[in-house]
């Protein structure tokens, strides 16, 4: 229920796709996208057994996807020195274990449809780190690796793997960021612009 997450949501509704999402704590936007048409599903992603859930729920409704866009992110940003091993393991539950735990879940129901797909929201700092973001950086980096390891295993199959890196934007997760941070990626940006 990232503001990006609602994009993809809303533009697949828009497509008249049965969209099936997962948010764990904003219910005012999730209630939104349901009222749309949509499925949302309140889910932990840190946690295994939520996602068991997760595949049970969407399996009450249909044993086939189109697609499946790995969205989630959180961010626990600080540097090592002050880096609890609580947040490291968080943020690489929720941006790299989980996709790899919700792809194998779901696999058997996007081999039913031929030429379906896996997309996967990267982050530039996956490339080339970041001050503080040791987790976030380590998971983004491990997820660029996962993509390009299921593109060349599950290719064969009709499934595309691709990555999708949407660049520095406004969000939830940006807004706390030091201005001057803000102002540099404005800089660094192609368009001179922050997306949102």
């Amino acid at each position: 229920t990232s503001a990006l997450g609602r994009a993809f949501v809303r533009r697949a509704i828009e497509e008249a796709a049965t969209v099936f999402f997962t948010y764990q704590s904003n219910s005012e936007e999730a209630g939104k996208l349901i009222k749309l048409g949509a499925k949302g599903f309140r889910t932990d992603l840190s946690k295994r057994s939520e996602i068991d859930q997760l595949k049970k729920n969407v399996q009450s409704n249909t044993r086939q996807l189109d697609a499946i866009v790995h969205n989630a992110a959180i961010v626990k940003d600080h540097v090592l020195a002050n880096l609890t091993e609580a947040e490291w393991d968080e943020v690489i539950a929720v941006n790299l274990n989980s996709v790899y735990y919700l792809t194998k879940k779901f696999l058997s129901f996007l081999f039913k449809t031929p030429g379906s797909k896996i997309i996967n929201v990267i982050s530039r700092v996956g490339l080339r780190g970041g001050f503080g973001q040791a987790n976030y950086a380590a998971a983004k980096g491990g997820l660029i690796a996962l993509t390009k390891s299921l593109a060349k295993e599950l290719g064969k199959k009709q499934i595309l793997v691709n990555a999708l890196n949407p660049g520095f934007m406004k969000s939830k997760m940006t807004e706390v960021i030091p201005e001057d941070v803000f102002n540099q990626n404005r800089e660094e940006s192609p368009l001179g612009a922050i997306s949102d």
